[in-house]
């Protein structure tokens, strides 16, 4: 038999155990769920959420990959200081083709914003994010579905949280309890309070430099009385508010959107359906960090256009 030959057949014994599986085997309902979970209570008032703890957990990665590549830095970089290089000066590049002007200024801001949303949107990708939880208390509302193979199935669960996989054992677990699967982890952009925290610092950052690049002619672009230009300028001021709802739903939409992919590609067919999606999502990760952090940059550079630059060009 032929390596060629032998390959196909593995790839097509493996559907077709991936497709039995899903009319055999019982393993619980995919996990779905909009809005940030509550993992347990922090300080009074400000509960922690599996979004919160992983945005916590890509911060001190990002810090810690900063202080590895440059604790020794060299004149010919190697290893991780000329990965980081390649990628900095990418990126310099790139929004420097924009608009030189301002990059040096704006650069430390959009470059933070993109690693931090790249490696938040690529953690939400690893194994056992959104699989791994604790089993907690229904709210009121909820009811628990009963069902006999999920009770049969189900070891004797200790009391309290039970850490557990999302898998049948898991959900079984949880069931057998009356409680549900929490999830311990969750991609930051997959909730929309981060994507909104994130796009109110850009829009700070881009007021700001709107104010100090024009004073306060900065306001001629909205409050004009000459004319037509008093009706442009109210539009602009309804785009300028709407600015930063477009950048949270935007990166929120795509990336929440990819996860509810990937869980019912895996609930459907899990051995071999996911794997072109999940390096998909690899993609659209990268994708949507990149166009946050341009957007940013974009709508600095419009900021700090006065009308009279406008046109001149």
């Amino acid at each position: 038999m032929s390596t060629r030959t032998r390959n196909i057949l593995i790839i097509v014994g493996a559907l077709a155990i991936s497709i039995a599986s899903r009319f055999f085997l019982y393993t619980g309902e995919p996990h779905v769920e909009v809005a940030a979970e509550v993992i347990f209570d922090g300080i009074p008032g400000f509960p922690i959420t599996n979004s919160f703890l992983v945005s916590i957990i890509i911060d001190i990665f990002v810090i810690a990959l900063a202080f590895a590549a440059t604790r020794n830095l060299q004149m010919v970089p190697r290893g991780l200081q000329n990965v980081m290089e390649f990628v900095l000066e990418s990126l310099y590049n790139l929004f420097r083709n924009i608009n030189a002007r301002y990059v040096a200024t704006a650069f430390p801001l959009v470059a933070t914003i993109f690693l931090f949303v790249l490696f938040g949107n690529w953690f939400g990708l690893l194994p056992g994010v959104g699989s791994i939880g604790v089993c907690h208390e229904k709210h009121k509302g909820e009811h628990a579905v009963a069902d006999e193979r999920v009770a049969l199935a189900a070891p004797a669960a200790p009391l309290g949280n039970v850490l557990a996989a999302e898998s049948e054992v898991a959900y079984d677990t949880c069931a057998a309890q009356g409680k549900k699967l929490v999830p311990l982890f969750r991609a930051p952009a997959a909730d929309l309070n981060f994507t909104f925290a994130i796009a109110a610092i850009s829009f700070v950052f881009i007021e700001y430099w709107g104010f100090r690049a024009l004073g306060p002619g900065y306001l001629k672009k909205f409050f004009n009385t000459n004319g037509i230009m008093s009706f442009v300028g109210i539009i602009e001021f309804i785009s300028e508010l709407v600015k930063p709802f477009a950048l949270a739903f935007r990166l929120f939409g795509n990336i929440f959107a990819g996860e509810v992919l990937l869980v019912v590609m895996a609930f459907l067919v899990p051995l071999l359906l996911p794997l072109p999606f999940y390096g998909f999502e690899v993609f659209v990760g990268f994708i949507q960090a990149l166009i946050f952090a341009l957007l940013t940059y974009a709508f600095l550079n419009i900021a700090v256009t006065g009308h009279d630059e406008e046109h001149a060009h």
